[in-house]
């Protein structure tokens, strides 16, 4: 099968399954080369077997993708977990990892965005264009949504003022509070040039009665 499929390749140079389990789940996939020793044994990443729920030796269906898949324009992940975007070489990782799978497709998509530390990272594929199915090579945009555990930082109270110890409030209980309601607001108009002199009442210099000037009568 996989040579008859290698023969059939027009532009690219890489094999896509679709490998399905007892339960119909279908994984698209790439195909490195064929096993040469049993044409009935296949061997897959683990993060294959667990996508499929499969353990080693259980049967599953392997259809060749003979239609022409369409190169991914857009695709937007969700990383399952914060520490995912955490690694500092998150970026090119991830970017390496759709290269080396070769084919997306909506769901779940598990890569190793570290070489130096083999863990996998889990997204989802929340948006595909323009199929369900496509390649990942070539000029792919890629979009990133917060985690599926992120949680918004709890927002830190104002402090409140500090006060005077020595302060004390004047308080006067028998101060009648006047009635603002019904009094009008005048607006606050900003002038230019001479202002005309003001009558300020009770204002100017002062005496006292024992320092007022004799005055001769």
């Amino acid at each position: 099968m996989y040579t008859s499929m290698f023969n059939r390749l027009e532009e690219s140079d890489r094999c896509f399954v679709y490998i399905t389990n007892s339960r119909g789940d279908t994984l698209a996939i790439a195909v490195e080369s064929p096993h040469s020793d049993d044409a009935d044994v296949i061997f897959a990443p683990d993060w294959v077997l667990s996508k499929l729920g499969i353990d080693e030796g259980d049967m599953v269906l392997v259809d060749p993708i003979t239609e022409k898949l369409p190169n991914a324009e857009l695709v937007r992940l969700q990383p399952l977990t914060v520490a995912t975007v955490e690694n500092p070489i998150f970026i090119e990782g991830l970017t390496e990892a759709l290269n080396q799978l070769g084919v997306i497709q909506e769901g779940f998509l598990s890569a190793i965005v570290d070489p130096s530390m083999p863990e996998l990272h889990d997204f989802l594929v929340d948006k595909l264009n323009p199929a369900k199915v496509c390649l990942a090579n070539g000029d792919l945009n890629v979009e990133m949504v917060s985690a599926i555990d992120y949680t918004e930082p709890e927002a830190r109270p104002e402090p409140e003022p500090e006060l005077d110890p020595e302060y004390e409030p004047i308080v006067r209980p028998d101060t009648p509070i006047p009635d603002r309601s019904e009094t009008p607001i005048m607006p606050f108009t900003s002038l230019s040039g001479n202002l005309p002199t003001l009558f300020v009442p009770f204002s100017g210099k002062g005496y006292s009665m024992a320092s007022m000037p004799k005055r001769n009568t």
